[in-house]
């Protein structure tokens, strides 16, 4: 294990000093908390559209002498290993004293999106799927106001937590966990806003960022590998958007009425398919998710194919494919891009003025491209641009150029869809039979 977690460092140190454009956006954060008193800062957050407990990481970093990119690097690349560390807790529910558990937490830690995703490209999604892998693990433990309050605090760190929230419907509706003990994901969640009440914030920002970011972006997918992709990358229709959102919760629904109704029994295998299945069918077919959506779906997966080797052995295979695929057109573009490469965004700074090539969202800076920070970040793409060709948030998505897939985004929806099938036929079938083992009964 020490081997391990050793190499696994060493492996994420080769990135620390790549700077992505979203590295950027953390930079600018960064700047502006160090600029104004560190925790002081945090009086108004209108700077980001984070929700204030990464602020919290960001504001103590400021405190350190530490080179920025490198600590917001290492600071989300720690947390890599937190969820590593309950993939290998939860395995270890399967197999007590072998050595699959390792090999598990092991498979994760280098998994190709999880390592890239901290250490390469300086995002933050370790952090929230560490929490709420961490809290489907306190559930198979039969510890429900842990599992909560473990899922409350990932859910104030990403709004994407909520891809896991259909398996809390069905624990609640066949009496697998106590509807009373969900109240611990709201009270994390307020407890955690209570350090930035008592500086001064606003709780009307506080109570509204994620409602803020469900209305940041029009595209109906922003490069993820989902069932958006076989319409285009630009298209925009506010129509399919909203039949969108019904057709995920209809099948959602209706997946845990069936189960519902038919008074299954909840295994730990069928938890673990379950928690599967809702953080790979959400974000497929959600509108307006990013490529990065899927990074419950990396480890998730992993667990679930330890659990079930012979049948779901090509499950993490399928989804790595086409999670890490999308993630290089960003990685390696030359020009900006969304998040891509280490080319410079239009636009000025984050306050203040007008933005870059087309306003919107936050206010933007006044600066010309590559003037550091971004214009309108968030903005809608009225301003005339597709992915890659205008302004990040003022005409379009991304800054300049940004290399193509190298694998057509369509192949990679069609894999993703692949994953998903998988996933789903195997757990309609576990669904079906009745537990074998004597443990599995939960």
């Amino acid at each position: 294990m020490a081997v391990v977690v050793i190499a696994a460092a060493a492996l994420r140190m080769a990135f620390l000093d790549y700077e992505t454009g979203d590295a950027r956006i953390f930079l600018s954060w960064y700047s502006h908390i160090a600029a104004d008193g560190g925790f002081a800062a945090l009086k108004d957050i209108s700077f980001a559209n984070y929700n204030v407990t990464y602020l919290y990481l960001l504001a103590a970093l400021s405190y350190l002498p530490v080179t920025p990119l490198i600590g917001i690097k290492v600071l989300s690349a720690a947390f890599d290993f937190l969820l590593g560390y309950f993939v290998y807790r939860l395995v270890a529910l399967r197999y007590p004293g072998k050595w699959w558990p390792v090999l598990a937490g092991a498979i994760t830690l280098f998994l190709p999106t999880v390592v890239v995703n901290a250490s390469m490209w300086g995002q933050a999604d370790a952090m929230y799927a560490a929490f709420a892998v961490g809290g489907v693990y306190f559930l198979l433990c039969k510890r429900p106001w842990l599992a909560c309050a473990f899922i409350g605090i990932a859910f104030a760190l990403k709004l994407q937590t909520v891809f896991l929230f259909p398996l809390l419907l069905l624990l609640v509706l066949r009496r697998g966990l106590p509807w009373k003990s969900l109240l611990a994901i709201p009270l994390v969640y307020v407890v955690l806003d209570i350090p930035a009440l008592l500086i001064g914030t606003s709780p009307a920002q506080l109570f509204s960022v994620y409602v803020a970011q469900t209305g940041t972006f029009d595209l109906l997918t922003l490069n993820a590998p989902n069932v958006y992709q076989y319409l285009g990358t630009s298209v925009t229709s506010s129509a399919l958007r909203i039949t969108g959102i019904l057709v995920t919760g209809f099948l959602v629904l209706a997946l845990i009425v069936a189960v519902w109704w038919r008074r299954v029994e909840l295994s730990s295998t069928r938890i673990v398919l379950a928690a599967t299945v809702s953080v790979l069918l959400v974000p497929y077919f959600l509108p307006a998710m990013h490529e990065r959506y899927f990074f419950l779906a990396d480890a998730l997966t992993v667990v679930a194919a330890f659990y079930l080797p012979r049948k779901l052995w090509a499950l993490p295979v399928l989804e790595q494919f086409a999670s890490f695929f999308a993630y290089l057109p960003f990685l390696m573009g030359t020009g900006g891009g969304f998040g891509g490469g280490r080319g410079r965004r239009p636009g000025g700074g984050f306050r203040g003025g007008t933005g870059g090539s087309g306003s919107g969202g936050f206010p933007g800076g006044s600066g010309g491209p590559g003037s550091g920070g971004f214009g309108g970040f968030g903005g809608r793409p009225q301003g005339g641009g597709a992915l890659g060709s205008g302004g990040f948030g003022g005409g379009g998505f991304g800054g300049g150029a940004v290399n193509p897939s190298l694998v057509d985004m369509r192949i990679l929806a069609t894999a993703m869809l692949g994953a998903l099938a998988l996933a789903l036929w195997v757990t309609v079938r576990e669904f079906r039979c009745q537990p074998t083992r004597p443990d599995e009964t939960a």
